[in-house]
């Protein structure tokens, strides 16, 4: 059975659209099958892929009813299984973060965005999902950024080491169905993305 990620956060704008497409194509360069459901009315990881010619990076058309009927089935098919979740606490919410094996929460240093986390992490403490609050676009300064983490509380221990920077790299790849990394193997966005997938890897064989 593969591995199922799901990706929420209650505010926009915090990048987890981006993040997920990042790790699948990761995922992918490496030779894994890997199953993207959307969930998010946004809709904007399906256009991402609709714009990108990958083998081993399926688009399950799916919604809200089924959605753990499908995350189940792609998982006994592909190697990881990554839901773009809407954040707002909700049954969608609650149905997603029940089937996985592991809970993203992508949120920006900021002390809005860390409020806007609360619903993420309380669906998974109640339903008893491992998390992992992933710091993105974090600022090459990072003074406001450390107030935001402060702000987490006893929620830091949810914290992973690694973190994506703020780059024009990340968001501009995504337009065109691509990722940072694949515009250059040498840069600090790669770098950084590869040490996300480590983590991640490690997260759920913990």
């Amino acid at each position: 059975m593969g591995s199922i990620i799901t990706f929420a956060q209650q505010k926009g704008g915090a990048g987890k659209t981006t993040v997920l497409a990042h790790l699948a194509a990761a995922w992918s360069e490496a030779g894994r099958k890997v199953a993207l459901i959307d969930l998010d009315p946004q809709r904007s990881l399906t256009r991402w892929a609709g714009l990108r010619n990958d083998g081993n990076v399926d688009l399950v058309e799916s919604r809200d009813y089924r959605a753990a009927t499908d995350m189940k089935a792609s998982a006994r098919t592909h190697d990881f299984v990554l839901v773009d979740c809407p954040g707002a606490a909700s049954n969608l919410l609650d149905a997603a973060v029940r089937e996985s094996n592991l809970v993203i929460a992508p949120c920006q240093p900021s002390v809005m965005d860390v409020w806007a986390t609360s619903s993420v992490i309380d669906t998974a403490r109640r339903l008893k999902k491992p998390l992992r609050i992933l710091l993105n676009r974090f600022p090459p300064r990072s003074g406001s950024a450390e107030e935001a983490i402060a702000a987490l509380g006893d929620a830091r221990a949810y914290l992973m080491t690694a973190r994506l920077g703020n780059r024009v790299a990340f968001s501009q790849a995504m337009l065109t169905g691509h990722t940072a990394p694949e515009f250059g193997r040498r840069t600090a966005a790669a770098a950084e993305v590869e040490a996300l997938r480590a983590e991640v890897e490690a997260a759920l064989a913990a």
